[in-house]
């Protein structure tokens, strides 16, 4: 049984557009307000689990041999306070996990997270975050995933908060034929700005790492992706790919994308591009000569920077929430 600290509370307490979020076809979630866990729905699935929950520090520990065929779900909702938090995932010898969290805050903060995922021999993690802060937040987020021999950590983010954000995601790939992918949707409008790095180091042979950047800059906003895969010397047959992509749809936005290699051994295989630029005008008249307005058009290619996000989303109220906030972002 998952050990808890849950302060009782009803959905009342929880800010509108979370509790909308919070529907009956939602299953095994977790929602954190200001630290503490004050809603726990778990089915038995998850009893084997070891949760563990102190003032902003939160532990899972999953078992050895374990196999969850459903979305652990985290709600984090943070208040007006300057916050330090810590979450840390342990995913022992043969485990999987399919993990989803949102970060969401309801009154003005500074909130600076640190998430560590630990992948034992075998283990299988599929992460999926959403950072949706408004814009009186101040933002720093740290992700770290270390991964053991045959391990798999796969990454996919979105970033879509109007708030002054910066992120690094990293993955430290530690024993033979370990994986890592990271891929990062990011959306900036108006004048903020979010600065997001990327960091997979290769420390051992036949490991595999992949980073993806879809980026879409509106308005007058900045947005920057720096990915950087290391492949260290003696680390031979180890493969390290990024792709950036990214739309710039205002007029005074900027975005832009550094790919980064560091290699250090011959006997690899290693790949980096960037496309940067307004939308494409063929595919735009191409939708406008099927009958959409230019306005669904864009929402249309735009939509396609997001399915890597969308496709692990468990219920129709959370697609809907995540697209309306893009919506209100590019459009």
């Amino acid at each position: 049984m998952p050990k808890l600290n849950v302060v009782k509370t009803t959905k009342s307490n929880i800010p509108s557009k979370i509790s909308k979020l919070l529907t009956d076809d939602l299953t095994n979630y977790l929602v954190i307000k200001d630290g503490y866990i004050v809603v726990n729905k778990l089915a038995e699935t998850f009893q084997e689990l070891v949760i563990t929950s102190e003032v902003n520090n939160l532990k899972i520990v999953i078992p050895k041999n374990f196999y969850g065929n459903q979305t652990l779900h985290l709600f984090y909702l943070f208040g007006k306070q300057s916050t330090s938090s810590e979450i840390e995932i342990v995913l022992n010898e043969n485990a999987e996990l399919t993990y989803f969290e949102y970060l969401y805050n309801f009154e003005a903060t500074n909130v600076e997270i640190v998430s560590n995922s630990v992948l034992f021999e075998n283990a299988k993690l599929t992460y999926t975050g959403i950072t949706n802060f408004n814009l009186f937040a101040e933002v720093k987020l740290l992700r770290n995933s270390y991964i053991a021999a045959y391990g798999n950590s796969n990454y996919s983010i979105a970033e879509v908060s109007d708030s002054l954000t910066t992120v690094r995601t990293n993955a430290f790939l530690n024993g033979k034929a370990a994986t890592a992918t990271v891929k990062t949707v990011a959306i900036t409008s108006k004048d903020q700005h979010a600065d997001l790095r990327q960091l997979l180091v290769h420390n051992a042979p036949n490991t595999e790492g992949y980073i993806e950047n879809y980026g879409v800059a509106n308005d007058q906003s900045t947005l920057s992706f720096e990915g950087v895969g290391k492949i260290n010397k003696k680390m031979i047959k180890s493969i390290a790919r990024q792709l950036n992509k990214g739309i710039i749809l205002g007029t005074k936005a900027t975005l832009e994308a550094n790919p980064l290699l560091l290699i250090d051994e011959y006997d690899v295989e290693a790949s980096h591009g960037a496309a940067i630029g307004k939308i494409d005008q063929e595919q735009l008249y191409y939708l406008m000569s099927r009958g959409l307005t230019k306005k669904e058009a864009e929402r249309l290619i735009i939509t396609g920077f997001l399915s890597p996000i969308i496709a692990h989303l468990s219920t129709q109220e959370l697609i809907k929430d995540f697209t309306t906030t893009v919506s209100k972002k590019t459009i």
